[in-house]
């Protein structure tokens, strides 16, 4: 009976501590399924203030970053071209503008008279004959012109005269119509032109040194 007793009071002990390792592990699984919500939730909180401090850590960069850059805009704008600076060339041109400008025109002018000279005597003329003629055509004109001044003042005969004057007279109004073509197209026609006057001038000069 002793033992009989002994082995059910053993087994209502390993059972009761069973059931209270059972009750200890729940608890346990309970409080650490508990510490894990805590802790993911405190992970959570943590990573969210780790994200906003680094998105104002960047726009704070990024605004310092703007302001710099405008910074140096406003430098470079202002290394270029100030109110000083231009206040200090205005000064400048008002005191160089009186003798300057004087020399410009003279030396513009004497240009453009060395230009017409050298016109001239390509196309045998006079630089007062080119002066008088304006348009592209200008150099034609002044040796159709010349052509014509050397038939009245010579002796040739009156029927070659008439004639070189006539050409003359087509050739002049030949220049006059070049004047609204193209730019090709007047080049194409003032060669045309030059190469009849040449014909013409060369016909008078070759009458007027024959005996």
């Amino acid at each position: 009976m002793g033992l009989l007793k002994n082995l059910k009071k053993k087994r209502a002990q390993a059972k009761a501590e069973l059931k209270a390792a059972k009750t200890r592990a729940i608890a346990e699984v309970k409080a650490t399924s508990k510490d894990r919500a805590r802790q993911q939730k405190l992970l959570a909180k943590q990573e969210h203030r780790l994200l906003k401090a680094e998105k104002k850590g960047l726009k704070a960069k990024q605004k310092h970053e703007m302001k710099l850059a405008k910074a140096e805009l406003e430098k470079r704008k202002a290394g270029k071209l100030n109110k000083a600076t231009v206040s200090r060339y205005v000064g400048v041109a008002r005191m160089v503008a009186p003798i300057l400008l004087p020399l410009l025109y003279r030396g513009a002018t004497q240009a453009q008279q060395l230009i017409n000279q050298r016109k001239a005597q390509r196309m045998g003329v006079s630089t007062e004959q080119l002066s008088a003629f304006a348009g592209h055509g200008a150099p034609l004109k002044a040796r159709i012109a010349g052509a014509r001044n050397s038939l009245k003042n010579s002796t040739l005969p009156r029927g070659f005269v008439m004639d070189a004057t006539e050409r003359l007279d087509e050739l002049d109004k030949a220049v006059d119509n070049a004047e609204f073509m193209t730019p090709e197209q007047r080049r194409r026609a003032h060669q045309s032109i030059k190469q009849d006057l040449d014909m013409v001038t060369g016909q008078v000069q070759e009458r007027m040194v024959q005996p």
